[in-house]
Formats: structure tokens, sequence, C-alpha cells
């Protein structure tokens, strides 16, 4: 794109986005068309008001369907991120995933390499948009930490990667362990471990998806005893088997990210909670060991959302209040700064 017709777009970008906010930030919504899938997702850009970014990031929501605030119980983390480093300097997309909000596709079809495709179309987009030139990364949250690791080890555009509690883990270990930790917070003891991993063993096998679905069905309603003649119980039962054999999740249960994790040469701002149940923090020691050069830094009293909280458990969730702490904002941002610091030094 030539220089006068790309400022022509940042100019109508921007005097667009000033006409719905006056803050510090500004907004606009927009269409990521990615062409080679035939995917379209609605996404939002948030720009610094003065229309000159430091840098750009994309966000990557974590594992399931997410809105590009990646809502969870009334809580928009993304929101959170997008405002608070527009203010600082960046230009920040965020993209309903597949199959959400105002994105096609199906969800249960969607892929790790897919997210990754779509993120790839995203760059591309703020290429035209910001020039090729901008510095432009991803910060990814859970699965979407891998989704960042992925581009990264791949993507010449990607200069940069943040992950809020990437697992470092095959997707099976990351399954068993989260439920082992919840289950023996809660109750002291997990009895269903021999079971969670029977079914992991089916997820991972060859079984064809349609057989995998009716195995699972059948396990499942073993476990149940009577209650699975039960309408509402078989409507369940059929929602997880159609879940557990779906192309998403078995892919992100087959997936071991350690040779892309060790393959990141980028710089990386790796973060994790010190109570978080569902990516727990020694996935954090795993990956300063895959790959020595990433910066590493522990949320102390931080959950799986980045949230302060008391406990870290999944049941805390709905009782606090912040969609993303002030720390980790924080952290994120001055991260960035010295890495553009040390960018405009060269």
């Amino acid at each position: 794109m030539k220089p006068a017709l790309r400022t022509s777009l940042l100019s109508v970008l921007v005097a667009v986005a000033l006409c719905a906010s006056a803050g510090s930030a500004v907004e606009t919504e927009m269409t990521v068309v990615n062409a080679a899938a035939g995917i379209d997702l609605g996404a939002t850009l948030t720009m610094p008001a003065d229309g000159q970014p430091r840098a750009a990031v994309v966000l990557a929501s974590g594992s399931g369907a997410q809105n590009r605030d990646e809502e969870i119980m009334g809580f928009r983390p993304f929101k959170a991120i997008a405002d608070y480093l527009g203010g600082r300097g960046y230009a920040v997309m965020r993209m309903d995933d597949r199959g959400i909000g105002l994105s096609s596709g199906d969800p249960l079809k969607t892929t790790l390499d897919d997210y990754v495709s779509d993120l790839g179309a995203a760059f591309a987009v703020l290429d035209s948009l910001l020039g090729r030139e901008l510095p432009k990364g991803v910060i990814g949250h859970s699965e979407g930490g891998n989704a960042a690791v992925k581009l990264a080890s791949a993507n010449p555009s990607c200069g940069f990667i943040v992950t809020l509690a990437a697992p470092a883990w095959p997707g099976d270990s990351i399954i068993m362990s989260q439920a082992r930790a919840i289950t023996e917070a809660l109750a002291g003891t997990w009895e269903g471990e021999a079971t969670q991993r029977h079914l992991l063993d089916m997820v991972k096998s060859d079984m064809s998806d349609m057989l995998l679905k009716n195995s699972i069905y059948y396990e499942l309603a073993v476990m149940s005893g009577p209650s699975a003649y039960a309408p509402e119980v078989q409507s369940q039962l059929l929602r997880t088997a159609s879940t557990m054999s779906s192309p998403s999740y078995r892919g992100r249960v087959r997936y071991n990210p350690a040779a892309d994790i060790a393959g990141v040469a980028v710089p990386w701002l790796a973060l994790n909670g010190d109570m978080d149940f569902q990516v727990l923090h020694a996935n954090l020691e795993d990956i300063a060991a895959l790959n020595p050069s990433a910066t590493t830094v522990t949320m102390s009293r931080h959950n799986h959302l980045f949230q302060r909280c008391t406990t870290g458990l999944p049941t805390e969730y709905a009782t606090l209040v912040e969609d993303i702490s002030p720390e980790t904002l924080e952290t994120i941002a001055d991260w960035l700064d010295a890495l553009d610091g040390a960018r405009n030094s060269r």
C-alpha cells in the first residue's frame, strides 16, 4: 500500500473512532477476512488517540469459543487490556472466535492451526492499515498462548509475544492436572482419575470421530447408571460426547507445545498466576526450562483469569470484581515499553 493511501486510511479510521470515544484510546469495528480459510471474523481495533501506535498486538483467547472481549461471567479481560494498552500508545486488535459473535465458522471444527491462521490474517490487516514496518505481536491467554507461541515459531511478521498462563504440557496432561487440582482442593480426593485418563486415551487414539462419539456416549451412559435413561441426561451425555469427539477438542488433547516453545526466537514475556488451578504454575517453570530466553514472571495471588484472588479456584471467580488486575496490565505494558525503548535505541 502506498504511504499516502495508508495515511488516508488511518485518518478515516481515527476520525470514525473519535466520534465514538473521547478517551485516551479509540475503537473501530471491522471485519478481518481470512480469505484462505473462507472465514470472516468480527473484530475491534483499539488505537491510541493520536493515531500513532508504538506497536500493535493481536489478542488470542483461551480454549472454547470466546467473543472478542474473552467475556466470562461478566468479566471482559480483553476489553480491559485493549483499553489500557491503547492508553499507553499501542494498537490492539481483538476478534470474535470462529462461530461466535460476528465471526463465521464452526467452533467444534476449529483447530489450533486454524487459530494461528486467523491470527495471521489479523496481522495482514494490521500491515495494510498501519504498515509492515510497525512491530506486531500477540498477547495470548491460556490456549491462546499456545497459538501465540506457534505463530511466533512460524510467522516472521510476529516480532514478540506475551503469554498469560500458556500451557507447556501436552493437552491431556493439562486437562488431567487441572481436574486433579480442582477436585482435590474441593473434595480432598479424586476418584474419577482413572476414568478421565481412559476417556482421554480414547480421544488421543486413531478412532474415527463418529466411532469415538458413540464410544464416549456409551462409556458415559454406563457410568451414569439408570439416570442415563432420562431425556435431559441423554442430551447432556450427547453434548459431552460431541465435544470430546470434535476436531477442536481432539487437537487440543493431542497437542504437545514443547517443540514450539523451544523454537520461539522473538522476545517473549510469559506470565502465570501462582494460584492458577487451570494451567498450573509449574507450566511456567517448564517454559523457562524449554526456552531460557523467555522472560517469565509469577503473578502473586493471581488466578487463571489474572485476577487478584484468595483461593484461585474457579468457584471463586463469580465473587471477584475486576476484569483483570492492574498489576497484570502494568506488567505487560512496562515490558512492551522496554521492548520499544530497546528498538528505538538501536
